[in-house]
């Protein structure tokens, strides 16, 4: 009965891995969101388009008014890109790049494929499950993750991340980029490297979000916040107006109403045309978007939810009775899964 104690406890001891505490964690999180809120800052002034998936969330005036609502634009989508580019694709930040992305992927489909589970046991099962493998798979890559390499491989990783990042924010910034732009990309990337570089080496399952426009508010994980205008005309809505004011008027030239009337309805009924490819093509136009294919389907998932963030609409009965929705989330929630929030992820609601 001893040597079983003896083992079992040897055995908690292995699993009992912690490379930072609660506080260290909230400590570094924090200090992310004050350096993505600087850089938001700092080019709120400097934005000529929307990515798409901001679209709903933005009003059409926000970019010539370039206050408020175009910092906290600028910090959802530096948070988002930290999360999918780093935190979501990269297993740890001393390996190869590659190599790097595709353990991360497997330590995400072991619970992405795995049966839904039914009880809190089943859960903390899979969660085992994850932790055991991702500290097995590290203590097998010791010779790699001790070597001289591993410091070239961080620094390229940083270089790669640094530039990408400017990249994807220079699609939507006026030409030339602030002077400042790579100066705060770079304290951002090593932050977030250094960060990525404790995750793993965790026993806990320690889970990153960005939540999506459109998705339900849930107070455990996210906090609101104000001081933004309320969302009024979106820069979709704009769009899809002014698409609309286009098609039904310049194409008809100095003919009369009813003359118009007779050849819009003779065009549609030869040709109909695909209204979701005019307005994808009229948003693509306005927002600049030039999002990263990988990124698009987890966007488009929450596009269906994201209509709620419009206007209200007078013939939507019991809009009331609908659960608070994100508009936009400004910054990123981090928790021990199962057991404690460590940051809550700050959020404006419609």
């Amino acid at each position: 009965m001893k040597q079983l104690q003896n083992s079992l406890a040897h055995q908690r001891l292995a699993q009992s891995r912690t490379s930072l505490d609660d506080s260290e964690y909230v400590t570094r999180f924090n200090r992310l969101d004050g350096l993505i809120a600087q850089l938001a800052f700092s080019i709120r002034k400097s934005w000529k388009t929307i990515p798409s998936w901001l679209a709903t969330s933005v009003n059409k005036d926000a970019i010539n008014t370039g206050k408020q609502e175009m910092t906290a634009a600028g910090r959802a989508f530096i948070s988002c890109w930290l999360v999918e580019e780093v935190f979501d694709k990269q297993f740890h930040p001393d390996l190869e790049a590659t190599f790097s992305a595709n353990l991360k992927m497997i330590s995400k489909n072991i619970r992405k494929y795995h049966p839904p589970c039914q009880t809190s046991e089943e859960e903390e099962y899979l969660t085992s499950k994850v932790v055991n493998w991702r500290l097995a798979t590290l203590d097998g890559l010791q010779e790699t993750l001790r070597s001289p390499q591993a410091a070239t491989y961080r620094a390229q990783l940083m270089e790669m991340l640094k530039e990408h990042l400017i990249g994807a924010l220079q699609v939507h910034l006026e030409n030339p980029p602030m002077s400042d732009l790579e100066g705060g990309v770079h304290m951002i990337i090593e932050l977030a490297v250094s960060m990525a570089t404790h995750l793993p080496m965790e026993s806990r399952d320690i889970q990153i979000e960005y939540f999506m426009p459109g998705t339900i508010v849930s107070p455990e994980v996210m906090k609101q916040e104000g001081g933004i205008p309320a969302l009024g005309t979106s820069v979709q809505d704009d769009a899809a107006e002014r698409m609309s004011h286009h098609s039904t008027g310049s194409d008809v030239g100095g003919t009369s109403p009813l003359e118009q009337q007779s050849l819009s309805m003779s065009a549609v009924a030869d040709n109909p045309p695909p209204a979701s490819s005019w307005k994808r093509d009229v948003l693509s136009v306005f927002t600049g978007s030039k999002k990263n294919t990988a990124a698009q389907g987890r966007h488009a998932a929450a596009g269906a939810s994201t209509a709620s963030l419009s206007r209200p609409d007078s013939s939507a009965g019991g809009r009331d009775d609908m659960p608070p929705r994100v508009r936009m989330a400004v910054g990123i929630g981090a928790q021990v899964r199962g057991k404690t929030v460590l940051v809550k992820a700050p959020i404006f609601t419609s």
